[in-house]
């Protein structure tokens, strides 16, 4: 409901309602039928025309359309009309536009309630009339020509809507999933709406003068980097990441070691933001970090990420999992909260200029849907640890649904001595809750976050890779929707290493459904959306982040061709001393490299040299000793294997991923007692179990594991696995490596040694 004369500053539920059913436009509810990429047509402007006159004009355009030529005099009468009248003039024509196809029992509910407030404001106050006879008699005619039409209008709307919301509770009750209470933030009382905006305008108004400098200052890295500018610099910007032409140069950082930076321009290092944050993020941020400020780590690694550059960190640890999470996450609720106060002070300048007649000109800050921020993780413990840090930074008075997040992703009282028999770091990636099948969204909305919000009206969305591929469609099937994620601004994949050992494809498939253009309009006011939103340039904009345990060929993969932002890349990876060093086992460590001709035949040259050459030197070997071990990364790999020695009748048994605790703990028990001669072990199956097979006396790996210190672990096996009586001078490890698994044999032998292995002119080498 537009103000009265006396409130002369629009409350903000009045702006509220404009933008969400009006788009502070009532006109834009005649376009919804309409085809979405003509109106993504007429959205793109570069001429720089003002919205009034672009609503005013696409309806005179549109005029066939219209059902009456009531509503087109109507909206004559509103245009012309003075002050003292368009309060009225534009209830009614709310009245008359409710009765249109593409108006929802909602909007019909709000329009009735408009027109009741707009008449009840003006039975109350006294409007002083000016003496102008022209004025009044516009006014009475307006009055006399949509008396008639309003009133069926309503009737009808109240009709429809009573039918409608009958239709959607029953909808809503067959269909409960992660769909609780969505307008429950929305639809509050008059009453405690008014008291809640008058109590909370004094204080918002303060923080507004406090962030505006902040916001859009010249030194935000936020604003220059989503402006909807059409400037030179952004085209060069753009050329470079589009034909991959960067400005590569070394950083020596004096925490993270060296730093591969890539800009997209010629511009050095920047100097950090002297206020990254919004001023309500700082006291949480402070208590969050017990610290205080920013720890020598998280300094770096939040300017890093704070100028929206791409960055992959390969150097994840455990101890330092809780400074990574807690600078990620501040990262992603500083950028929504700088986001949301951008649109409500537009929404402030697009009311005042329509309550002045004026035309406030393009104000451009959104994408096709809300979700702006979407965090990927393996497991539900992973979820809530990161959801717990969003709440105490949000720092809200209210948190709803946090019973039913607590029950489905907190943990039991069980969990903590499931696994003390396991390695530490077992313990820490499976401790908790560690369902990968969940999704769940964010609602940020004033001073309430509301968890289980549905994905549309969400802020912030965090899901597994499963859990999301589950909303989004599979391949070639008939139930796709990923408009949700065509407004992503910032991806964050957290825990990449353990992501590996679940399904990489769903993250390529997550990747491609990033930043499309939607199917459907889902009720987005087009003269919000950034041009280059509309001209699909969305994933040049789009931030992506991360981290990994190690550095992997997918990884690179994805870093190299799904990371386009026009502020350039960043790679960090860590110097490794080796996993060697770690081992205590006294047997020799024979290092082979398998020639290869090119990377598409290196899996068929490599299981080609292992069935000729060394799978018959191994079985000689273990005709006077068994209890052989042969350890393969690849599933695939390891499925070709298996079929080979089943063909050839060998003495073996394959424990993976898929094998029951059963199945393993007879093949463990038979291999100890001498029944058979080898155990295939994958390296999935070593993640997720960690068995303690006895009995080992050579180790062969037939591709080294991804997880560098799952080298020493399985070779230690042959010391702590056998009794003390047997000679270690019968035990062996060999292993089979290639010039393309330069980053795995890296992370086993050392940074300093892995040029000679790959390079030298000897394809053999031995460590004791």
């Amino acid at each position: 409901m537009p103000p009265s004369k006396k409130s002369r500053r629009p409350t903000r539920r009045e702006l509220q309602q404009l933008k969400e059913y009006g788009e502070l436009d009532p006109l834009n509810s005649m376009m919804r039928d309409n085809d979405l990429d003509a109106l993504i047509g007429n959205a793109i402007s570069r001429s720089g025309y003002g919205r009034l006159s672009r609503a005013v004009h696409t309806v005179q355009e549109r005029a066939r359309h219209s059902k009456s030529n009531a509503e087109d005099s109507l909206l004559s009468s509103f245009v012309k009309a003075p002050k003292r009248a368009k309060a009225n003039a534009y209830s009614k024509l709310l009245g008359s536009l409710s009765t249109k196809k593409g108006m929802s029992s909602r909007e019909n509910s709000l329009v009735e309630r408009e027109i009741k407030e707009s008449s009840e404001d003006e039975s109350a106050e006294e409007i002083g009339l000016d003496d102008d006879d022209d004025d009044v008699s516009d006014a009475e005619e307006m009055q006399g020509q949509i008396d008639d039409n309003s009133d069926r209008s309503s009737d009808e709307a109240t009709m429809r809507a009573a039918d409608e919301d009958g239709a959607e509770s029953k909808s809503d009750a067959e269909y409960e999933v992660d769909q609780v209470d969505y307008d429950d933030l929305d639809d509050r009382s008059d009453g405690e709406d008014t008291a809640r905006v008058q109590e909370s305008t004094k204080g918002d108004d303060d923080e507004d003068k406090d962030d505006a400098a902040e916001v859009y200052e010249s030194g935000d890295f936020m604003a220059a980097h989503m402006a909807d500018d059409d400037s030179e610099l952004a085209h060069k910007k753009l050329a470079a990441v589009t034909q991959k032409k960067y400005s590569s140069m070394l950083i020596e950082d004096p925490v993270y070691g060296p730093v591969a930076c890539y800009n997209t321009i010629d511009e050095g290092v920047k100097e950090p933001n002297q206020r990254p944050l919004k001023q309500r993020l700082v006291k949480p941020f402070h208590k969050l970090n017990k610290s205080g400020d920013f720890t020598e780590f998280q300094r770096p690694l939040f300017n890093w990420i704070d100028q929206y550059r791409d960055v992959v960190y390969s150097g994840r640890s455990f101890d330092k999992e809780d400074e990574i999470t807690t600078t990620y996450a501040l990262h992603a609720i500083n950028h929504i909260m700088k986001a949301r106060d951008r649109e409500r002070k537009n929404n402030a300048k697009l009311a005042k200029a329509q309550a002045a007649g004026k035309d406030a000109g393009e104000l451009r800050d959104r994408g096709f849907t809300r979700p702006r921020v979407l965090i990927i993780v393996p497991f539900r413990n992973s979820a809530y640890t990161i959801v717990k840090k969003l709440l105490k930074l949000a720092s809200a008075d209210q948190e709803l649904n946090s019973s039913r997040f607590e029950k489905e992703y907190g943990p039991s009282e069980d969990d903590a001595d499931a696994n003390k028999r396991k390695p530490v770091d077992y313990q820490q990636t499976f401790a908790g809750n560690i369902d990968d099948a969940f999704r769940i969204g964010l609602q940020l909305h004033h001073r309430t976050v509301k968890l289980y919000s549905e994905f549309y009206r969400s802020d912030i969305l965090i899901a597994s890779p499963i859990g999301l591929r589950m909303t989004t469609g599979a391949q070639g099937g008939d139930r796709k929707d990923f408009d949700f994620l065509s407004s992503i601004e910032i991806v964050i994949v957290d825990q990449c290493d353990v992501l590996l050992m679940q399904n990489w494809d769903h993250i390529a498939h997550i990747f491609n459904c990033l930043n499309a253009i939607p199917k459907k309009d889902h009720g987005c006011d087009f003269s919000r959306i950034r041009n280059w939103a509309l001209e699909g340039m969305s994933q040049y904009r789009r931030q992506t982040i991360l981290i990994s345990q190690y550095m992997t060929p997918e990884i690179q993969g994805l870093f190299n061709n799904n990371c386009r932002s026009i502020e350039g890349k960043l790679r960090v990876k860590p110097i490794y001393g080796g996993s060697i060093t770690s081992v205590v086992a006294k047997a020799p460590q024979v290092f082979k490299r398998v020639a290869v001709s090119r990377l598409s035949f290196a899996a068929d040259e490599r299981f080609a040299h292992f069935t000729e050459n060394s799978l018959p030197e191994i079985e000689r070997l273990t005709k006077t000793t068994k209890h052989t071990v042969i350890f393969v990364s690849s599933y695939f790999d390891f499925v070709r294997v298996r079929n080979y020695l089943r063909e050839k009748d060998f003495s073996f048994v394959a424990i993976s991923e898929y094998s029951t605790r059963s199945e393993a703990m007879n093949a463990r028990r038979q291999f100890h007692a001498g029944e058979l001669s080898y155990i295939l072990y994958s390296e999935r199956a070593h993640f997720y179990h960690r068995y303690p097979i006895k009995g080992i006396h050579h180790m062969v790996f037939y591709s080294l594991p991804e997880h560098p210190h799952y080298y020493s672990e399985l070779v230690n096996l042959m010391l702590t696995s056998n009794t003390p009586n047997i000679s270690t001078d019968s035990f062996s490890c060999t292993a089979f490596y290639t010039k393309y698994d330069q980053l795995k044999i890296e992370r086993i032998v050392g940074t300093k040694l892995v040029s000679q292995l790959l390079n030298s002119e000897r394809a053999q080498y031995t460590f004791t």
